[in-house]
């Protein structure tokens, strides 16, 4: 029988971790952010078409993690994991065999190089190896929503909100061993002001890109915790300009219950402002991170990077393209999110019909890599999405 930790150890257990954390506050002005073009901001960008085939075809990446040796991508709708070399040549792929059973997200361990699953139907963690081959069922906790693997076996879960949760440990993280029951639970809420808008359809976890540690951000919030596995290593506390953002008390008072949706997207005065930070990561001197607001059209201000040494800010959807990126459109919009990073790289997709669309639309003259020059020539806009490759420079 599992048993669970009392709340006064894990009250000392908290204490001792939090107190070792840095807070980093991030001013953000997203009218002083600039721009450039491709090459300005770039050292480096390369296209990998994914191949195109009847085992690998797939409509969307909503999980994307990048390893020495693949690209790892969930497709939701397809209930399906695909690996795919890293020059896009199909490896293969896990399925949940059913319509009415799906992953929900997944997370790596690069050590034992294993993808730890989340799901529907299993009653527990699925693990598979890199070759798609089934390992094991591990122990989940109870309505879990996402995880992160923090290697040395060390698991972080998400778990979904609820009003009702008012016995059984409120709190939003779970750290575990695998196969051992939970050793700490972090970030309590209060749940007479909660409601199933805090259980988004986004993972709230991402490799912060710093080896060892991950972020953790919740919608309707300006705090991103970067965990290790003791706890909170880093605070990033974001502030926008008043009109941007959102009431101090909007994830606290209670007249705000079952309203958050409501203010920030059918509320046309408040559709400016960021409603929350995803996609965090710490590269070189930099801080990338999307800050969401209710437009949804291309070109809408939503991708960033900051640097944590000057202050300064660039709006990536401010960047447009030139013969670096073939004239094609970089992190400009809801279509090119911001996917992984990897070795100090920054990793988007684009779908396809974006890439043809934005060829026909050019009249410049475009010297394209051989990967595009073949893609184009035998491909279609109905094709697997390109993943983009994206070298920052220094000192922006």
């Amino acid at each position: 029988m599992r048993k669970f930790l009392t709340p006064a150890i894990v009250g000392m257990f908290l204490t001792i971790s939090v107190c070792a954390q840095t807070n980093i506050t991030v001013r953000i002005d997203p009218d002083n952010a600039r721009g450039g073009t491709a090459s300005q901001i770039f050292d480096a960008i390369r296209f990998i078409p994914l191949e195109t085939n009847q085992q690998s075809l797939f409509g969307t990446i909503n999980q994307l993690e990048v390893t020495d040796s693949f690209f790892i991508i969930l497709d939701i709708q397809s209930r399906s994991i695909i690996l795919f070399n890293r020059d896009g040549r199909f490896h293969t792929r896990i399925k949940s065999d059913g319509s009415d059973k799906y992953f929900n997200y997944f997370s790596i361990d690069r050590a034992a190089q294993t993808i730890i699953v989340t799901n529907n139907y299993a009653n527990g963690l699925l693990v598979y190896d890199f070759d798609g081959r089934f390992i094991k069922k591990i122990p989940r906790p109870e309505k879990i929503r996402s995880l992160y693997s923090l290697g040395n076996n060390t698991l972080i879960h998400n778990l979904r909100r609820s009003s009702e949760n008012k016995k059984n440990h409120p709190y939003d993280l779970i750290y575990s061993k695998q196969d051992t029951s939970p050793l700490l639970y972090f970030n309590r809420y209060d749940p007479d002001v909660e409601t199933e808008e805090y259980n988004i359809e986004y993972n709230p976890f991402n490799f912060s890109g710093e080896p060892g540690s991950c972020m953790f951000s919740l919608p309707f919030n300006y705090k991103v915790y970067q965990l290790n596995d003791t706890g909170i290593l880093r605070t990033y506390n974001f502030v926008f300009p008043a009109q941007y953002s959102l009431p101090s008390n909007f994830s606290t008072d209670p007249v705000f219950k079952g309203e958050r949706a409501k203010y920030v997207y059918l509320t046309q005065d408040n559709k400016l402002k960021k409603h929350g930070i995803s996609a965090v990561y710490h590269i070189n001197d930099y801080l990338l991170f999307t800050a969401m607001n209710g437009e949804l059209r291309t070109g809408a201000d939503l991708h960033y990077l900051y640097n944590l040494t000057s202050g300064s800010l660039i709006s990536l959807s401010k960047v447009s393209g030139d013969s670096a990126s073939c004239y094609f459109p970089i992190l400009s919009s809801v279509f090119e999110p911001i996917g992984t990073t990897y070795n100090n790289k920054i990793y988007t997709s684009t779908p396809s019909f974006r890439i043809f669309g934005a060829k026909s639309q050019t009249n410049k003259p475009v010297q394209y890599p051989a990967s595009i020059q073949n893609y184009i020539a035998t491909g279609s806009k109905d094709d697997n999405p390109v993943i983009v490759e994206l070298a920052p420079k220094q000192h922006l």
